[in-house]
Formats: structure tokens, sequence, C-alpha cells
């Protein structure tokens, strides 16, 4: 008797070329961050300004975010796991964002707390310092945009649709305008002894982090509870299969990967044409990774 094989692959991710390189380009965005990160804060404590510290904890914000992407990106990747997930690893992804979107939240109250305290009881800024380190905060804000912006510009073309990456290339332009919000609070401190603007714009930073960490927390969470496919019209694939002149009774499409979707329908007809007509008509218009047809008879 011989032996058909007939499995089907679950690793959504291992011939996603666009998705490797979204990883190779975020490994050198996070090993720059993360150093400036560092600088950041360890001089926002030293020079006592808060606007620099908020600029450092938005910076490690976004290295943060990245860096959980970087290990979800490897784990998705992995043969033994995408073994053992009925679909596939490649929920690991949004999973990786949704972690990293709560911790960032908590480190956005926590400034936002310690900001307002600032400004109730002011401190002494060494301004000229702070200055110094906001602006080669800004310029590696600068530098990491321009190493993801044909990322970006891919995700607009509607191909790979990754959270982390997408959210990436906004948060640095979010980080970059905070880095300006630091560097006019404290140029106008030094010169108007306008110390409050310092607190003021920590406010401001943390609360910037605040909405992304809510935006990318919302966009994970769809995904992880399996919302519907935004890249798909529900309502078109229903007309398409009903064109063929049966009835769409039940039909769910959810995403399984950063370029990959599952789709399961229930399809009624009064002559059965079989499944794979099914699977062949909605392969004319539409790509599933992973696609289940049921056909039922209307006549009982």
């Amino acid at each position: 008797m011989s032996h058909l094989s007939h499995q089907h692959d679950h690793d959504y991710l291992d011939s996603d070329h666009k998705l490797r390189s979204n990883q190779r380009k975020t490994t050198w965005v996070v090993a720059l961050t993360a150093i400036m990160m560092v600088i950041e804060v360890v001089a926002g404590y030293l020079t006592r300004s808060m606007a620099l510290l908020a600029d450092g904890w938005h910076m490690a914000s976004h290295a943060g975010a990245l860096g959980i992407s970087l290990v979800a990106y490897r784990l998705a990747q992995s043969k033994n796991l995408n073994q053992r997930f009925s679909f596939g690893a490649g929920k690991v992804i949004p999973l990786g964002g949704y972690t990293s979107a709560v911790v960032l939240a908590f480190i956005a109250i926590l400034m936002g707390y310690h900001s307002a305290e600032l400004l109730v009881n002011p401190v002494s800024i060494q301004f000229k310092e702070a200055i110094f380190v906001a602006s080669v905060g800004l310029a590696v804000n600068l530098l990491s945009a321009m190493i993801l912006f044909d990322n970006h510009h891919h995700h607009h073309e509607g191909h790979t649709h990754d959270h982390n990456l997408k959210s990436a290339y906004i948060h640095v332009i979010a980080d970059a305008l905070t880095s300006v919000f630091a560097i006019v609070a404290l140029t106008l401190g030094s010169l108007y002894g306008l110390n409050w603007l310092d607190p003021v714009m920590g406010l401001v930073g943390s609360a910037v982090i605040l909405r992304w960490a809510y935006q990318l927390c919302r966009e994970t969470m769809w995904e992880l509870l399996d919302g519907h496919a935004k890249r798909f019209d529900k309502d078109k694939i229903r007309r398409h299969v009903e064109d063929t002149g049966s009835e769409v009774s039940d039909l769910h499409i959810w995403r399984i990967a950063p370029d990959a979707h599952a789709c399961e329908l229930v399809v009624y007809s009064e002559k059965l044409k079989g499944t794979e007509f099914y699977r062949n008509h909605l392969s004319d218009q539409f790509v599933f990774e992973h696609l289940i047809v049921e056909e039922r008879s209307c006549v009982h």
C-alpha cells in the first residue's frame, strides 16, 4: 500500500522574506535605541531633567517593544513550536506586542507620577548637559526612522501587516517629537528660567507613551482574540461564493501570522459541487494559507 504525504505545513513565517528583512533592520534599531536609552535615562537622573528622563523612557518603550518582537520572531520561527500549535506559532508575534504594551503602560503611569511630583516640588536642572544628550537622542531617532522607512512604505501597500514594525515606525517618529519637546523645554528653561516646562514635557512624554501602548494593545488584542481579519471584506467573500448559486451559512476569517490568514466556511447548495470546487473558486481572488470548506445539501 502506497503512503501519500499530504501533511500541511504550519510554518507560515519561514517563506516570509519581507518579515526577515524587517527582523534584521529591527535588530539595528534596537541596538541603537537601547544604547541611547541608557545614556538618556542615566543623564536624566544626573541632570534632574524630567523631560530628558521622559525621552529616555520613551526610547526604552521603543527598544523594549522591538526587543520583545525580536524574541517573538525567533519563537514564531521555531520548528518545534510550529508543530505544537494548531495554526503554527505566528500568534507569538502579536503576543509579544501585547506584552510590551502592558509593560510600557505601567512605565508611562510611573513616569507621569514622577513628573507631577516634580511639578509640585521643582528641583534645579543641569540644562546644558541635558540639552546635549537630548540632541544626540533626536539624531538617533531620525537615524532609526531612516532605517525603518522602507518597511513602513511596504506596509501601506497591504502586503505584510506586522503590527510591531508598523508601530515601530510611528513610535520612532513619536520618539523624535518627544526629543524635540525635551530640547525646547530645556532651552526655554535655561534661557528664561521656565523650569516648570521640564516636568510638563515629562507629562506630555508619558501621555504619548500611554497612548501608543493603548493603540498597540488594542490592535494586538484583536488579533490574539481572533477578530475578523481586517484585510478581507467578509461580505465580498460571501457574495463571491454565493454567485455560484450556493448559500454561505457560516464564515470565519482570522489572522494566524503577519502575512497568513485562515478561512473556514459552511456552504449549502441544492446540487453538491464538492469542496474542491469552492476552494478553487475562492483561490481565484483570495489568498488563504489555511482554508476549510464544509458543503451541505439543502435537500432534506
